[in-house]
């Protein structure tokens, strides 16, 4: 618990003195332009970077979305096919037909196979939609920091007192034996 204090109190103390290289911002409108920011990511993708004026970001975004959204177009009707595959195998009601080259098995395991696959689309589209969110909310905090060359920190102005010690290591010589 002790290890824990240490590191909140060191965080707290470097939070200070990054705080002071900030440009000065009015609090309420830097709020309410992150806020902004967040929501307009939130409500159509790639608007928090335009936002944040990242506009390379936004065929990342639009990649990573598209490459999702055809995984789930893909997956999502190879599963319905095989989910009524299976359905119509498995009805016992003789007039179903169904054209496959694979058994019952095989149709169950390729249903759970791409329904799997379908369902991690929609997880990839869900993260990937969150991330940008989450990238435009921080890049928009991080807006308002200065990043000029005169950021140096000097600590301390005054006479400085401490103890110094120090020691010497000598080799030892030895001696030769004739």
């Amino acid at each position: 618990m002790g290890g824990a204090r240490g590191l909140v109190l060191c965080m707290l103390g470097l939070c200070a003195l990054t705080g002071r290289a900030q440009v000065e911002e009015n609090q309420l409108e830097r709020e309410y332009r992150i806020g902004r920011t967040t929501w307009h990511s939130a409500v159509v993708p790639g608007w928090g970077q335009l936002d944040n004026k990242k506009w390379w970001k936004v065929p990342l975004v639009y990649g990573g979305l598209g490459a999702a959204g055809y995984f789930i177009q893909t997956e999502g009707g190879l599963y319905r096919g095989y989910r009524d595959g299976y359905l119509a195998l498995t009805d016992d009601d003789p007039t179903t037909l169904y054209a496959t080259e694979f058994d019952t098995q095989t149709v169950r395991d390729l249903r759970d196979f791409h329904r799997s696959n379908f369902e991690q689309s929609i997880l990839m589209f869900v993260l990937i939609w969150g991330a940008q969110v989450v990238d435009a909310h921080v890049d928009a905090h991080l807006l308002g920091f200065d990043v000029s060359e005169d950021l140096g920190w000097v600590p301390g102005a005054g006479p400085t007192v401490g103890l110094k010690l120090s020691h010497t290591i000598v080799p030892r010589r030895t001696s030769s034996v004739r």
